[in-house]
């Protein structure tokens, strides 16, 4: 099935007008004073708000000047960029104290998204947002930096009784109460067991970039676009803050042919890619040279996400939960047979649910497997 990118899809105004602004190519005032007259300014605010891309669109309103946009609206946007700016200085300079401590200490980090994504793909930390800082470390090196982060004054929403966790999860979430900044420590790229990188691998491929006279790593240009492309996938693009990553990527990186196919070919993928570069094409008018990269005969599946993620965007911040529910049972079929088995192993794992029922002593956790369908069924006596 070819995906042939549409020019309207139902959008609202405020939809409309927002993706305009968003376009990488520069729109000229006078083409969009035809689509203000309609527009419901509270609602386009919200809408910003939602997908995280008020600072790319003050931006974009600040350069063009003139009396097209409210002031009241223009005002909030720079309080929105002037607040972002200063949260993303706060989070470099923990990512600072935190990167030079685990450093240390002999352990590696690759960042996954934060201010280093920002400078990355952007080139300026005001011009994305993030609300936390995401870390990616070795599996063999959760618990010691498990222990440094609560040493540095972060709490962990870990359990003693967090039974199973490399299997069950993929991250850890720390929160400081006194800085307000939460961090994640992720063992594994995907929340789901299937075929991934190693963190060996991955850091064999990483990139790097000096801030502060202090260096920071990152995934590889391959690694990241399959990496923001099954997280965007995986969450319906339902902040479009995600698709302007992939865009950046693709259009100022180089990508290179051999490593993506290679990489599509071990760990898959392609679908989410996919999806993305028709939604890139669709929503921003993109022109991504990724697509010479790609079969001209898109995956079904592709196809019937990109067409379904198209359905939740124009929800914005009013996404029924039936929505949600339709787009992971999609996502669940795109999978291969492998990735659903694997994932239903995940599923059968015992949980942290299971050590409430009934706590056994570390070195005995093993015995709440062949015990998990007894605890599953009392469970499901109590509740009912």
């Amino acid at each position: 099935m070819l995906i042939q990118p549409i020019d309207d899809f139902g959008q609202t105004n405020e939809l409309k007008f927002m993706l305009l602004l968003l376009k990488r190519k520069e729109t000229m005032p006078e083409d969009l004073r035809g689509h203000v007259s309609q527009i419901d300014w509270d609602a386009f605010l919200d809408l910003v708000i939602h997908h995280r891309v008020y600072p790319l669109i003050y931006l974009r309103i600040k350069n063009m000047g003139g009396d097209l946009i409210p002031e009241r609206v223009t005002s909030n946007l720079h309080k929105l960029y002037k607040n972002n700016t200063i949260r993303m200085m706060q989070l470099t300079r923990e990512m600072c104290e935190i990167c030079r401590t685990l450093t240390e200490s002999g352990t590696r980090t690759l960042q996954l998204k934060g201010p280093i994504l920002a400078l990355q793909l952007y080139g300026e930390l005001s011009y994305r947002t993030s609300k936390d800082l995401d870390l990616l470390i070795d599996g063999s090196d959760v618990a010691k930096t498990n222990a440094i982060l609560l040493q540095l004054g972060y709490q962990s929403d870990q359990t003693d009784q967090f039974i199973f966790w490399e299997k069950k999860s993929h991250h850890m979430s720390f929160f400081h109460p006194e800085k307000s900044i939460q961090v994640e420590i992720h063992w594994r790229l995907n929340p789901n067991i299937i075929s991934s990188p190693s963190f060996e691998e991955l850091w064999r491929r990483k990139g790097t970039i000096t801030v502060y006279n202090q260096e920071f790593h990152h995934l590889g240009n391959e690694d990241l676009l399959a990496y923001l492309a099954d997280h965007g996938a995986r969450h319906g693009w339902s902040r479009l803050r995600w698709l302007l990553d992939v865009e950046r990527l693709v259009n100022d990186h180089q990508i290179e042919k051999e490593g993506l196919i290679e990489y599509f070919k071990r760990y898959g993928g392609e679908v989410y890619v996919q999806q993305a570069v028709w939604l890139c094409e669709t929503l921003l008018g993109s022109n991504l040279r990724l697509k010479q990269f790609l079969p001209n005969e898109a995956n079904r599946k592709s196809v019937e996400l990109a067409e379904l993620a198209l359905t939740g965007i124009q929800y914005g911040p009013n996404m029924s939960d039936k929505y949600v529910a339709k787009y992971k049972r999609n996502i669940h079929s795109a999978m291969t047979p492998k990735q659903k088995a694997l994932l239903l192993v995940k599923k059968l794992l015992p949980s942290s649910l299971d050590a409430e029922v009934l706590p056994i002593a570390k070195p005995f956790f093993f015995l709440y497997i062949p015990l998990r369908p007894f605890l599953w069924f009392w469970r499901l006596m109590k509740r009912t």
